[in-house]
């Protein structure tokens, strides 16, 4: 008995301090919608600005080239020198030919210094294109041959007003310490490391960081050791052994202070938990980062097994005001740590899906972003139904919608302008949301997060387009899902219903008839498709007389469209989608 009070006590404890802490990340007044709402829309309005450089080099998707090659593993060596900022170091780049191969571009952007670059340990001649250096192989090789290229440099680290630009330098604190820390999504690798920049072609890691002594460094994976130099700097050996993309690559230094906690996996296995923070944020960081290990407890089962729980899931602090998921070391604004009016809860949730959702599978095309957007949005959604009770369909439509026919979710879900593939946020993430949501409707649960996990297996360590993820769901959903993926990922806007019901006087039976009219008042065309029309299933709900309701589903493929229904009660309203399972604008 004394056993059960205990653990009782412990759940309200637990339960008044996560309404506490929540009621004072938001101001007088806002409902718990508005705050995941602002904490939403910080990520979006921060997480991707447009990428400019300081030193007028172009970071553009017209760069990117795919080679026939692929690139096994990289053996990143960089020193990191804050006052005056520098960056050195040697990449060792591990591929294979997989075609006939006399030549080879790696992509280092204008303020990369290249001192040298030896072949199979061989010096060997390099020619300088725009953001690349171009190698041209003593002779070809063939199909299958193995080769090492490495390639030794200096640089100035990129800054720019817009940030986003590749390794980020600021300041932070009363002593007014440097910090670097790099974004590079998506296209900033080569600004401060050599590589081959193509997102399909992943690749294992060793970063070998050296820092000044009063710093520690943060990466990718599993950190081997720590050497002290004779030069008071500091050495971090950190190995990724899970193949990642160049832009999941990541470096952060500063003079960080450091906690753990840990995640018990579904088999037993325990994970570390680390976090790297500003020494004046440490209080709110502790308070705020313990949400961390229930995310990932919550996610588990519906995705499937942290991706990379043989080695750590962890969080570094830096400059930029959202975060990035680096692979299993996630990079979070100092903003949002330090913040006295965000939780931080949104935008942990949202970055921890992404070790599923564009790290574990990532895009094959950043046409595609929004299988890595849109995916972690709708776990944010996944995330605070589980963790506060909330309604999904509330959530979505009062925490991720405008509301707008015009609005942030008017355009389309894949990406248009692959040169700034975020620059249509809205529909990217919030309407990319909206696209698992009307899913998980037409699927059911079950099959749902049953699709999820088998798209997950599928594409492991890999990378999908739209396409792949659409076969997946049709596969749990027994036909083709081609009308609707028409319609919501390369159309603009959304439908507009106009709803009109009328209800029957009793028959002799005592039963009632009752009408419902859709007609759908949307302008905009979809591809592939010689109508205006939208084709959902709607649920309606039919509400009685003795305060009962009950829904009955329609499928709705015309512009204008009626359906009857017999009850054998006295219906007295009728509402359609009120579970707000549907991106739509009703009148």
């Amino acid at each position: 008995m004394k056993k059960a009070r205990v653990v009782c006590l412990i759940l309200i404890a637990t339960i008044l301090f996560s309404a506490s802490s929540l009621g004072a990340a938001r101001g007088d007044g806002e409902t718990i919608f508005e705050r995941i709402k602002r904490e939403h829309e910080w990520i979006k309005k921060y997480n991707h600005k447009p990428i400019a450089s300081a030193a007028g080099f172009a970071l553009q998707a017209t760069n990117a080239e795919h080679q026939s090659i692929d690139v096994k593993h990289y053996r990143l060596q960089i020193a990191l020198t804050p006052e005056p900022a520098s960056i050195a170091g040697t990449v060792t780049i591990n591929a294979e030919a997989s075609a006939t191969v006399d030549s080879i571009s790696i992509d280092a952007s204008d303020n990369l210094v290249i001192d040298g670059v030896r072949v199979d340990g061989s010096a060997q001649e390099f020619q300088r294109k725009q953001s690349r250096i171009v190698i041209n192989f003593s002779q070809t090789f063939s199909a299958g041959r193995a080769f090492t290229i490495a390639v030794q440099y200096h640089g100035v680290p990129v800054t720019s007003g817009l940030l986003g630009g590749g390794m980020l330098v600021s300041k932070h604190g009363s002593n007014n310490t440097t910090v670097m820390a790099n974004l590079s999504e998506p296209y900033a690798a080569p600004t401060w490391w050599p590589c081959v920049d193509d997102a399909t072609d992943k690749a294992t890691v060793e970063v070998e960081a050296t820092v000044p002594e009063n710093f520690r460094a943060a990466s990718n994976g599993v950190l081997e050791k720590v050497e002290a130099n004779a030069n008071h700097t500091v050495t971090y050996f950190w190995r990724e052994d899970a193949p990642l993309a160049t832009y999941l690559v990541s470096v952060a230094a500063a003079d960080y202070v450091t906690f753990e906690d840990s995640y018990t996996a579904m088999d037993g296995t325990r994970m570390p938990i680390v976090y790297y923070v500003y020494p004046e944020h440490e209080a709110k960081a502790r308070q705020k980062f313990a949400v961390t290990r229930d995310a990932i407890e919550i996610f588990a089962p519906l995705f499937g097994e942290y991706p990379f729980v043989k080695e750590k899931y962890g969080m570094a602090e830096f400059s930029w005001s959202g975060g990035m998921e680096h692979q299993t070391m996630t990079s979070l604004g100092a903003s949002i740590i330090g913040s006295e009016r965000s939780s931080g809860q949104g935008v942990i949730a949202h970055e921890l899906a992404h070790q599923w959702w564009g790290d574990f599978v990532t895009m094959k095309s950043w046409r595609d972003i929004w299988l890595n957007e849109g995916f972690a949005s709708y776990a944010e959604v996944l995330f605070f139904e589980r963790y506060l009770n909330l309604d999904a369909g509330q959530l979505m439509s009062e925490s991720y919608d405008d509301g707008k026919l015009d609005g942030q979710l008017g355009g389309t879900v894949t990406a248009e302008n692959l040169d700034n593939p975020f620059d249509d946020r809205g529909a990217i993430y919030d309407k990319g949301a909206w696209v698992l949501h009307m899913l998980r409707h037409i699927l059911g649960d079950e099959r749902f997060f049953a699709a999820l996990k088998e798209y997950a297996r599928r594409f492991a360590f890999g990378n999908a387009a739209t396409a792949d993820f659409q076969h997946v769901c049709e596969q749990f959903y027994g036909g083709s899902l081609e009308w609707f993926f028409q319609q919501w990922i390369y159309a603009p806007g959304r439908p507009v219903y106009k709803i009109s019901t009328e209800i029957s006087p009793p028959d002799a039976q005592g039963n009632y008839a009752v009408k419902l009219t859709i007609k759908q008042k949307q302008s905009h065309t979809i591809p592939g498709r010689q109508e205006r029309v939208y084709i959902m299933p709607l649920d309606v709900t039919v509400h009685y007389a003795d305060g009962s309701s009950e829904i009955r589903a329609v499928w709705n493929d015309s512009r204008r469209q009626s359906f009857t229904f017999t009850a054998s009660k006295r219906p007295v309203d009728i509402g359609v989608d009120e579970g707000r399972w549907v991106l739509k604008k009703l009148k």
